[in-house]
């Protein structure tokens, strides 16, 4: 499915509509390939042509560009490397979605029940055990091979403290409903 211009070309964009700065070296983004490989994709136009003058101007950094969640395309979202890396890509603002672990403490999270996607809980025996649904693996038919019933946990942040939960490691969202076992 074509989409059409995205956040990032809209940062790219307004970054390119205002005028050349004399800001230190150090108020400059860094995009990466992404943006260019986003006008690339598009289908030729007067916005393609413009974006495409953009990519190799300098980028500055402006409070109109947010980073949200981070920079969760090349990042695990609500990571400290993905909130670094929009910072980094010229992002003003940084987003964060609020939760709330299970000793009262807010914490930035897309969901509150989304860490047996998004992070290594699952990998963590004593931190596993503490989930609403502990994992259980996919059940096949003997005969047929077909899937019965898909793999399910259910982790949440309220199921751990905060320390509990500083000691995870951010993943990319991902979830696979055949999983025979964790790993």
């Amino acid at each position: 499915m074509r989409r059409g211009p995205t956040a990032l070309m809209a940062m790219l964009f307004a970054y390119c509509a205002g005028s050349q700065s004399s800001e230190a070296p150090a108020d400059l983004a860094q995009l990466g390939p992404r943006p260019a490989w986003l006008v690339d994709q598009m289908e030729p136009g007067p916005l393609k042509e413009k974006l495409a003058g953009c990519i190799n101007r300098p980028a500055h950094r402006t409070s109109f560009s947010i980073g949200h969640r981070g920079a969760p395309l090349q990042f695990p979202e609500h990571t400290r490397e993905s909130y670094l890396a929009a910072a980094r890509m010229g992002a003003g603002m940084i987003e964060c979605d609020v939760t709330f672990t299970g000793d009262g403490v807010l914490v930035c999270r897309h969901a509150q029940c989304d860490l047996h996607t998004t992070t290594d809980i699952l990998f963590k025996p004593g931190l596993a055990e503490k989930c609403q649904t502990p994992f259980t693996p996919a059940q096949f038919d003997p005969q047929s091979g077909e899937l019965i019933a898909p793999a399910t946990a259910r982790c949440c942040s309220s199921d751990l403290t905060l320390a509990e939960f500083q000691q995870l490691s951010g993943r990319p969202d991902r979830v696979n409903p055949r999983a025979g076992n964790i790993s």
